[in-house]
């Protein structure tokens, strides 16, 4: 029986590119998530800060990002602690039994970066692959 011999260097080099990227795709997605982050922060801090009721808790909303080389992803609202104004974040957005919810619900600001978050993350994909 006659054997079949194959060239398998093209496969070990892409198995040796692919290998390759999960480096480089760790900081540049971080920066993707940092940015859009960084969006939705702005719109939340304008939100509140048009609140003539709640602009004091505006200072307060930061954002967070955690993760390793697999994932990355941000936390985003106003922060509650010592100090901080941003326990009357969630009064807020979602009111209490005796008034507040003026401000606009933080998913909205969500709603308008994920498709630019999205294009971001595709565009560096598209660049390593």
């Amino acid at each position: 029986m006659a054997g079949a011999t194959f060239d398998a260097s093209e496969v070990r080099a892409l198995a040796i590119d692919l290998s390759n990227v999960g480096r480089s795709i760790d900081p540049k997605v971080r920066a993707v998530i940092s940015r859009g982050a960084l969006n939705i922060k702005r719109q939340m801090v304008a939100e509140m800060s048009a609140s003539p009721s709640f602009k004091g808790t505006a200072s307060s909303i930061s954002y967070d990002l955690t993760g390793n080389a697999f994932y990355t992803e941000a936390e985003i609202g106003p922060k509650v602690g010592e100090g901080e104004r941003g326990g009357l974040g969630s009064i807020a957005y979602f009111g209490s039994s005796t008034g507040g919810g003026t401000v606009p619900d933080p998913q909205g600001a969500l709603n308008a970066e994920a498709p630019k978050v999205e294009a971001a993350l595709l565009d560096v994909l598209g660049g390593i692959l």
